[in-house]
């Protein structure tokens, strides 16, 4: 999950929203929407839109919404799940002990 916090509020379900929770993609999520991105990493700003709501459960009026500069952020963050996994330090048990 990935929190979002925006820099003007938006309402969603009836509630004034300051942040917004971006739950992982799915397979399941890809083969309904689509990427939302070209090979370039050029978004689609209808298929973002759909993201949106999808990973955020928010409604699509809510997405509507959101200032292009949140807009912006939260396409940044959704590009995150689609790119490389940063790899964790190996922990103590996972280092070679010297013999």
């Amino acid at each position: 999950m990935k929190e979002i916090k925006l820099s003007q509020p938006i309402m969603a379900h009836g509630n004034e929203l300051h942040v917004l929770e971006l739950k992982e993609p799915t397979v399941k999520d890809i083969k309904k929407l689509g990427f939302p991105f070209d090979g370039n990493m050029i978004g689609d700003p209808k298929k973002v839109a759909d993201y949106i709501v999808a990973l955020g459960n928010v409604t699509p009026s809510s997405v509507e919404q959101l200032t292009p500069y949140d807009f912006l952020m939260i396409t940044g963050e959704i590009m995150m799940f689609f790119g490389p996994k940063e790899k964790e330090e190996n922990t103590a048990e996972e280092q070679p002990t010297a013999e």
